[in-house]
């Protein structure tokens, strides 16, 4: 799960992040939290990278969190939008870009974990799967959650944020299943990258976002290159 946090009290931000991250690993939800201090920060990296969730301080210095919400809305209509305030006052306003919920500070507990679980309901109508056989057991997995995979010793190993999942497969057999989706791209020899996990490309290699490096194919390294700046470029402009 893609989240993003903009508000522009540290204090703020820190606890709703330890909220997050506490909730998520108990229920071993793989995740990325981005934090933002200011709407102005958060829209210098809109859209180029996209969320499944975004929390969102109403009052803040400069642009203000409902102006922020109806740039996503542009570009967006699918991610889930949160409202954080210390005051009831602007409810109304979040109804006009789709909030999903409108919490009130200071956060009570409660409250953010049973909207954090029909976040995870709503999430789960729209999110994709494959499925493969990891030993004898058929494993259900989230498009999203897949960093990329590889192939080793006539095992598909599939990277997750959570796990590395291993299914006794051809690649030819498995590949389908990944590549008529628009954000993986073959790369270089049995393997594929999730596009949307990249965090950055240089001459060699994908940089994906947990770190590890995923080559590119020599031979074809220029359409690789322009693959992945077209995905780039549909993102960014909604076409995706």
């Amino acid at each position: 799960m893609n989240i993003a946090i903009i508000e522009d009290s540290g204090q703020e931000l820190s606890l709703l992040e330890r909220c997050l991250q506490s909730y998520l690993s108990s229920r071993q939800v793989y995740r990325v939290i981005d934090t933002y201090t200011s709407g102005e920060a958060f829209l210098e990296n809109w859209p180029s990278k996209s969320y499944d969730l975004i929390f969102l301080d109403i009052l803040m210095e400069g642009i203000s969190g409902i102006e922020v919400a109806r740039k996503i809305r542009e570009t967006d209509s699918e991610c889930l939008l949160i409202f954080i305030s210390s005051s009831k006052e602007y409810a109304l306003q979040g109804f006009e870009v789709r909030a999903f919920d409108y919490l009130l500070k200071p956060l009570s507990e409660e409250r953010f974990q049973k909207t954090m679980d029909l976040c995870q309901n709503e999430l789960a109508k729209h999110i994709r799967y494959i499925e493969v056989k990891e030993s004898r057991t058929l494993v259900k997995i989230p498009l999203n959650e897949i960093i990329y995979t590889d192939y080793y010793n006539h095992y598909i190993q599939i990277h997750t944020g959570a796990r590395l999942i291993r299914s006794y497969q051809q690649f030819d057999v498995f590949s389908p299943l990944l590549l008529c989706y628009p954000q993986f791209l073959c790369c270089y020899r049995n393997c594929i990258v999730n596009m949307d996990h990249v965090d950055s490309v240089d001459k060699h290699d994908f940089v994906m976002e947990n770190g590890e490096r995923v080559p590119i194919t020599r031979g074809n390294r220029n359409s690789i290159y322009q693959q992945y700046a077209d995905y780039q470029f549909l993102k960014i402009n909604g076409g995706i």
